[in-house]
Parts: C-alpha cells; structure tokens; sequence
C-alpha cells in the first residue's frame, strides 16, 4: 500500500469556538498550572533511509547546539531502561536505526540530542521541523504567543492545565492521557514514555518531551508506564489539524517551553529541573506526533508515534 493510499486524511479540524480561547486566556490553568517551565531544543541530526527510495530526512540543527556525545543504549541503561515498557533502538554509537510508518528502516543520527534514546517503536514523521530561532521576546507569555492570530497564522494552540513536581511521588511512575486533538509536554531532569523512549537532562541542562496528538481518540499511556523526574506536565488543544498548522504549533511550544526554562516561572518561582539554583541553560527537545496510518488486520486504526524533532538547544534567556 502506497503512502498516498494508506494514509487516512482524518484530521479534520477547523478552528474552533471561544471556549477554547477562555480555556487559554491566560495560557494557565489553576494556579499551580502557571508554573508551566520552559525547554527548549536545537539540533536534529540527519536520517539516512534505507530501503525506500524517498525515505525520510530529517532536518539539520535550527538553533546553536550543545556540543556532547550521546550515550549508547548500554550506556543509558540501569533502572530507567530496566522496567517492562523499556525497549530502547538499537545503535552504533549516536545512529539508531528507526523505521518510517510503512515500516521501511531508517537510520537516524542523534548526536546533536543530548542524552536521549529512541524507542524501538519510534517511527520518523514526513514533518519538516520550522527553525526556532529567533525567539520572539514575548515567547514566554502562551496566551499572546500561540492562542493569538499571528504570522499569518490564525491561533496555534489553546492551554488546559499542568502540574509542577509531576512524578515527585513513590517511583515516579504515572499513566497519562493524551486527549484527543491536543498537545501534552513534560519537562524536567529525566524521563522515559514507551514508544518514544528515555531522554536524560543534567546540570544545566532539561529535557522536554512534546507529544501531538492528530488523532481523533484519546492516548492512554499504560498504568505506572511514564517515568518522570523533577518534572513538569501541561496540556492543552491544538486548534488546527493542516500539516502547517502543527509544524507551527511544535515549534512555538518548543519555543514556549524553552523560554519558561531559560528565564524561569516568576509567577510562582518554579525551579530546580536541572540541578542547579538557577534556570536551566540548555534543553534537550524531543517532539513527537501520534498519527494513524492506515489499519491493522481487524480493521482497527494503527496509531503511531513518529519522530518530528530530536536537539539539544540553549534555553532563551
């Protein structure tokens, strides 16, 4: 089956009512929501396909990376990695081989991402990623940024809610939802979600992991499967399903993100996702979109997440 075929144009939306600019007129949800930290990341590395002629490549670094090595599989082990949902790509040195959504394997190289290691699972989206910089000044403020008509765009996403010290209890374990047509990010010092994978910040440096959800049903992560550290979590709608539209609600959610990480929570004095007193200076951004493509066997509809964006970029300050 063809790509043309096989994929199932279901995002329908348009843009949708006032409810979901009241939802987002702040960008925050209850008072703990207005915490909502910032990553950001930079580089993306390139894919080399094989086995398909067009195959899919991936963007070179958008933003000033930071320079270090990633570490292998064997080395990102130990008690993330050692949990029934762990099942990580395998490697040489920093190319993981991946495949795209008709399952054609394709070999991406990840050394300008910090720190992180796909899921076996983990397929390459046909997304271009928009470059991040500049940050526009006013990146920080989501209700101006992304629920305002701008660049000719009309409003990208509205925000719902999120949670500071997500994962600060017991094993750090949770079992979120993606509802349908939405955005959810987490940030924070580490993290692993099946099917994406684990991807570790340090001092000084975040992580944040974006997930868009193009599908018309709601993403159920498994009970106890998320792992998270010192992190946060928000969510919110996406307003618009076109292509265009999510390739610019990813990157001023990046740029969002990156924005509160680099220059902090002042509403609420938010810190410490990076081992150090001050803000964070670098982020390691994984973006992901959940798509459906095509369908299983018994005619159930094959959802997928694939790999936007993978870098490792200076927080803006």
């Amino acid at each position: 089956m063809s790509k043309e075929l096989s994929r199932r144009e279901f995002i329908r939306l348009g843009a949708l009512s006032a409810v979901g600019a009241g939802l987002a007129a702040c960008g925050l949800g209850r008072s703990e929501a207005q915490s909502d930290p910032t990553v950001v990341p930079t580089a993306t590395g390139t894919p080399t396909p094989t086995g398909t002629p067009e195959g899919t490549v991936m963007p070179s670094p958008t933003a000033t990376e930071v320079a270090s090595a990633t570490p292998t599989a064997t080395e990102m082990a130990g008690e993330y990695w050692d949990t029934p949902y762990s099942n990580p790509a395998s490697n040489e040195g920093s190319v993981f081989a991946l495949r795209d959504s008709d399952g054609a394997e394709v070999n991406v190289d990840l050394d300008g991402a910090v720190g992180f290691v796909p899921d076996a699972d983990l397929r390459v989206s046909d997304l271009t990623p928009n470059a991040l910089d500049p940050v526009p000044a006013d990146a920080g403020n989501f209700q101006v940024y992304l629920n305002t008509a701008r660049d000719g765009f009309q409003p990208v996403a509205g925000f719902t809610d999120g949670t500071n010290d997500y994962n600060q209890y017991k094993d750090h374990q949770s079992g979120p939802q993606v509802p349908m047509y939405s955005w959810m990010v987490h940030t924070g010092l580490r993290a692993e979600l099946p099917g994406i994978g684990r991807v570790e910040g340090g001092e000084g440096r975040a992580f944040m992991v974006l997930v868009l959800n193009r599908t018309e049903r709601v993403h159920r992560f498994p009970t106890n499967s998320v792992h998270v550290e010192a992190g946060f979590q928000g969510w919110g709608r996406i307003w618009r399903g076109e292509s265009e539209y999510v390739q610019e609600a990813e990157e001023r959610l990046t740029n969002h993100y990156r924005t509160r990480l680099g220059q902090g929570v002042p509403e609420t004095g938010f810190i410490g996702q990076c081992d150090q007193v001050d803000n964070c200076d670098s982020v390691t951004v994984v973006t992901v979109e959940r798509m459906q493509w095509g369908n299983e066997l018994d005619g159930s509809p094959r959802d997928q997440f694939r790999l936007i964006r993978a870098e490792t970029v200076a927080t803006a300050r």
